[in-house]
């Protein structure tokens, strides 16, 4: 599970403490690692090797990329199984049955804001310079705080390789942006420098499905990454990194809220900055790694209408502060400990939020990784949190259980390793979810043709949200890196398998609702409430197979499938189903039809099956590779189609055929082809794609799924 001072681990930043030798040890005994073998860092917040970790995390690698005419990270996420893309306000994602919301974003290891209705617009992302992305899917609230609680998502950039290198790269997209980027790279044994830009212009279009006509905005993107590592010493590295974003949407657009069509005509500016300065010390057998993150994120609307008290502008700004602490023991060759802490300042302002709420959090962790044999790895996390929003609402220290919810959100996760290539992994830990801005303090009214609503936060309402909390177990089955003979004894089949269940148990579930007419002007009133409980559950099996092609030196072809089955319920309802309380009254006859489990739905918005399939060709003498790739999102339910109103407690659920989203396959190609270009010591790739080649589109329900795209990408690699 421990990585090695003085292997190739310590090429990787920051560098490892040193492993303390046992008295029968000699000092030329102490194992060292291949560069061949995957290293991971956000299952455990520390290095470790992808198939010793006791947390489990999936890797999207580069090589996953190519082929491809993926333009951001949400078009990358849709294709991993167990994944769904979401296109409610944003785009973002679902894992584990739990909704974008609850899925802590990163870049390097630090946390994204600009959520809006809770969403972080996965679009904004540029898979440019990505060097891989880890997911840890279950709560990872233990490590990582309040927006972990169904899992994490890191995007890692790309750490320079030694000398110069850089890259240019253009691509067109229809219905789409056209994207310009390059980059600019140094690397050295003390240091290491890189800039990465990127730039997106798209015209507006309308697309049309029967009667119904969606206009969509032009835009102009920006971002600009630049990062840099000094190793001051053997034992001393300092960092610092910057990334800035910047949009601007100009025309006609529509939003989608719960049925309702909102037409509007203007802009909408967006700009996000985050930065980053570090300092690693390492000494002996430990470590201490001492971090400054700021962001700052704004957003202006400019509406044709007037929206109520706030005129026709509509703005957001949010800054965050973090200071952050984290010291790493290796104790001996079995046990590594990690302490730290962090201290947040979180403010939000616009005129959503006129008077200027803030939180305060201070945090503090610890986890004990050990290894006891060679065959067993496990981690055991917990964390200490004390939010501002909650202790000057009255709380009392002398409160046991207000005490005791505070110390909180343990986590074990164990990887037993049975023989070469199969491992089990398992982990049952708990997670927790602040209540944010929104939920508590949103003070919003649309006016926009089309739709008409106030929406306000719970406290504006007098209601109290209590904190979000989950009990999470799952068990998997992992076959790693297993071979056979396909065909014949002269051809190799490589695969990897797994099967997971999960099951995930959350209380105070908070949900959005109707809670009656604003009687000043008669528009709906919308605001957020606690479910008493509800659960998610599942199934998720992925197969990953290769072999190289018979006569066709260099050439090997690859498959890949993911399925996951997903049962979702509000257990409160559920309940009320047995009980046969459960039901809708028929306006007619007055009788009281019963809601039966058959008829039962789960939660809104959360297919029962889905699943993705990937068929890759690549031949490396040539430089060609292909890819077909499918994603199939099963029926859904979808609130703005309920037809017979609440069942139980003022809560709809789907029970009706029609109160579903059909289900539906996206189909991806991609075609790219290397040619090396000797005169300047680089290569040119060509990329040809065609994206949802089947032209599938929803736009009352998924109005961001835009129909077929055709794109055509060159890059040169220098």
């Amino acid at each position: 599970m421990i990585l090695h001072a003085g292997s190739e681990a310590d090429s990787i930043s920051p560098r490892l403490p040193k492993i303390p030798l046992s008295k029968k040890q000699k000092k030329d005994s102490v194992s060292t690692y291949t560069s061949k073998e995957q290293v991971v860092v956000t299952g455990t917040r520390n290095e470790v090797l992808l198939k010793d970790s006791p947390v489990r995390v999936e890797v999207i690698d580069k090589k996953q990329m190519v082929s491809t005419a993926m333009v951001n990270i949400g078009d990358l996420l849709r294709e991993q199984s167990g994944l769904i893309l979401t296109n409610n306000v944003r785009t973002g994602i679902q894992m584990m049955g739990l909704g974008a919301d609850y899925t802590q974003i990163l870049i390097d290891g630090q946390p994204m804001i600009g959520r809006v209705a809770g969403v972080l617009d996965l679009s904004r992302i540029s898979v440019g310079n990505v060097e891989r992305v880890e997911i840890v899917k279950g709560p990872m609230s233990s490590l990582y705080g309040s927006e972990a609680l169904a899992g994490v998502i890191n995007i890692i950039t790309k750490k320079p390789d030694p000398g110069f290198s850089g890259m240019v790269f253009g691509q067109y997209l229809d219905r789409g942006p056209t994207e310009l980027r390059g980059e600019m790279q140094y690397g050295s044994g003390s240091l290491d420098l890189s800039g990465f830009v990127s730039m997106k212009n798209a015209r507006p279009f309308t697309l049309q499905q029967d009667t119904l006509r969606v206009p969509y905005q032009g835009f102009f993107d920006q971002t600009m990454h630049l990062k840099s590592k000094w190793q001051a010493s053997n034992s001393v590295q300092f960092g610092a990194d910057m990334r800035y974003f910047s949009s601007e949407s100009k025309g006609a657009f529509i939003e989608s809220f719960f049925g309702q069509i909102a037409s509007n005509e203007g802009s909408v500016q967006q700009e996000d900055l985050q930065g980053t300065g570090y300092a690693i010390w390492t000494h002996g057998k430990a470590r201490l790694n001492a971090q400054l993150h700021y962001a700052s994120y704004k957003e202006r609307y400019n509406f044709d209408t007037i929206q109520g008290e706030a005129g026709s502008v509509d703005d957001l700004s949010r800054g965050l502060m973090r200071s952050y602490l984290q010291y790493d023991v290796i104790w001996n060759e079995r046990n590594r400990f990690t302490f730290g802490m962090e201290y947040t300042i979180d403010d939000i302002g616009g005129s959503r939020y006129p008077d200027n709420p803030y939180f305060a959090t201070f945090s503090g962790f610890a986890q004990w990784e050990g290894n006891p044999t060679s065959w067993i790895s496990y981690a055991l996390s917990a964390r200490y949190v004390d939010n501002s929003a909650y202790t000057q609402d009255g709380l009392q220290e002398s409160n046991i259980l207000s005490a005791l919810a505070k110390l909180s959100n343990p986590k074990l996760a164990v990887n037993l390793k049975l023989q070469d290539g199969i491992r089990i992994h398992t982990s049952i830990g708990t997670g927790f979810k602040v209540p944010d801005f929104r939920q508590l303090y949103v003070q919003f009214s649309n006016r926009l043709g089309g739709a008409g609503y106030d929406l306000i936060g719970a406290r504006r309402l007098g209601l109290d949200l209590q904190p979000e909390r989950s009990i999470s177990m799952d068990l998997g089955v992992i076959l790693d890196e297993w071979s056979t003979n396909f065909l014949s004894d002269d051809i190799p089949l490589r695969g990897f398998a797994e099967c997971r269940v999960f099951h995930n148990t959350l209380s105070n579930l908070i949900e959005f609702y109707y809670t009656g007419n604003n009687p000043q002007t008669n528009q709906a009133v919308y605001s957020y409430r606690n479910i008493a409980r509800a659960s998610t559950q599942g199934l998720e099996m992925s197969l990953r197979m290769s072999h190289p092609i018979p006569g066709h030196e260099s050439g090997e072809l690859g498959y890949s499938f993911g399925y996951q089955y997903l049962d979702t319920r509000d257990l409160e309802v559920y309940d009320a189903i047995e009980k046969g309380m459960a039901g809708t009254i028929d306006p007619l006859t007055g009788r009281f039809n019963t809601l039966t489990m058959k008829n039962y739905g789960g939660l809104w918005f959360r297919s029962v099956h889905s699943g993705t399939m990937r068929v890759s060709y690549e031949h490396r003498n040539s430089g060609i590779s292909a890819s077909i790739r499918a994603q199939f999102i099963g029926r859904f339910g979808d609130e703005a189609l309920d037809v017979n109103g609440p069942v139980h407690s003022n809560r709809k659920v789907p029970d009706l055929d029609v109160e579903y989203v059909p289900a539906y396959t996206i189909l991806n190609l991609g075609f790219s082809k290397d040619i090396e270009l000797t005169e300047i010591s680089g290569s040119l790739r060509i990329t040809l794609g065609v994206n949802n080649l089947m032209n599938v589109m929803n736009l009352r329900s998924m109005p961001n799924l835009l129909g077929r795209q055709l794109s055509l990408s060159m890059q040169v690699m220098l």
